[in-house]
């Protein structure tokens, strides 16, 4: 059972997730676990509404380069509103998932639930463009799974 103030979510797909086959069985449930498990380690703000979008990479890398100006492909994007009534939005790019969960010889649902992951503790404030950040982002990434 979620604690009473952890954060909602909310699901758009915007690629078809029916095309990925290998997300059988992905429950929202253990998102939504994984999502307050990193809000209550990291003490983000209670009872907020957080969108996952899932996205194929064409999609995905247009929007990676209207909004940030890069036009390289990326596992994941979040969009901080801070608003009652969405305070983010955490962007999933199922493709690159698909790539780099065959590359590691891991599950792909393992894959989304660490982007899933990656992209709250951003939402939370944690960023990784330096090599100590990205020390921090790792650790905190672990705490969330493993616990």
């Amino acid at each position: 059972m979620l604690p009473e103030d952890a954060p909602r979510l909310g699901f758009s797909d915007r690629v078809g997730w029916n095309k990925y086959a290998e997300l059988e069985g992905l429950q929202e449930e253990r998102l939504q676990k994984l999502v307050a498990r990193a809000w209550e380690l990291q003490k983000g703000p209670p009872k907020v509404k957080l969108e996952i979008v899932w996205m194929g990479e064409a999609e995905h890398n247009r929007l990676h380069e209207r909004f940030l100006d890069d036009p390289t492909p990326t596992d994941v994007i979040t969009f901080p509103y801070g608003d009652d009534d969405l305070f983010g939005e955490i962007v999933v790019n199922l493709d690159m998932a698909r790539a780099q969960a065959t590359s590691r010889n891991i599950d792909m649902r393992e894959e989304v639930a660490l982007y899933v992951v990656h992209g709250a503790l951003h939402l939370l404030g944690l960023e990784d463009a330096t090599v100590e950040q990205c020390v921090e982002m790792r650790a905190a990434e672990s705490a969330v799974l493993l616990s």
